[in-house]
């Protein structure tokens, strides 16, 4: 788990075109369920000239999850880009026997989860506390295949597939659709 860069000074680090040197940075406003909108901003990456920054094996791991910290719900973004993310964005790295990342971001996505984080939390920002309370169930091998191959799909554009593991994930839970 790490939290988003804070630079100090945005204006003088961020940039909105991307130049010699300058790698694109997420903000929460560029995080959408499942994936990342194109950048707003980019950045000259030195750690020691921000005010706060997660360790770099963190922001630069093969794959983990974005999320938007100030939001009324949960909002998980898949990245294997090795990105950056600002403070109004937040990294997780999921570490959930027997799931892959992309069957936790299925999870963290669904509406079963954002109904749960309302119940028990209530709160406007996304706290790691919190998320760590959260109740995965266990699921076999072949639940985690399936989730994992309709979190790709999604991730290609395949909107019909987000229904799907949101229907995937209440049966789990076994919550009657009304």
């Amino acid at each position: 788990w790490g939290l988003g860069i804070v630079t100090g000074d945005n204006k003088k680090h961020l940039k909105t075109k991307q130049g010699r040197g300058f790698e694109p940075i997420y903000t929460g406003k560029e995080i959408d369920a499942y994936g990342l909108k194109a950048p707003k901003y980019f950045i000259k990456y030195k750690r020691t000239g921000y005010q706060q920054v997660a360790k770099d094996e963190i922001y630069r791991a093969d794959e983990k999850l974005v999320y938007k910290f100030i939001s009324k719900n949960l909002v998980f973004a898949y990245d294997d880009t090795q990105s950056l993310v600002l403070n109004s964005a937040n990294v997780l790295i999921p570490r959930i026997p027997g799931m892959s990342v992309k069957t936790v971001l299925a999870f963290l996505n669904s509406s079963t989860f954002k109904f749960l984080y309302k119940s028990l939390f209530g709160e406007i920002k996304i706290l790691k506390g919190n998320l760590m309370e959260l109740p995965f169930p266990e699921i076999s091998a072949d639940t985690d295949k399936r989730l994992t191959q309709l979190v790709d799909e999604v991730l290609k554009g395949d909107v019909v597939a987000m229904k799907i593991i949101d229907n995937e994930v209440t049966k789990l839970f076994e919550i009657p659709r009304a």
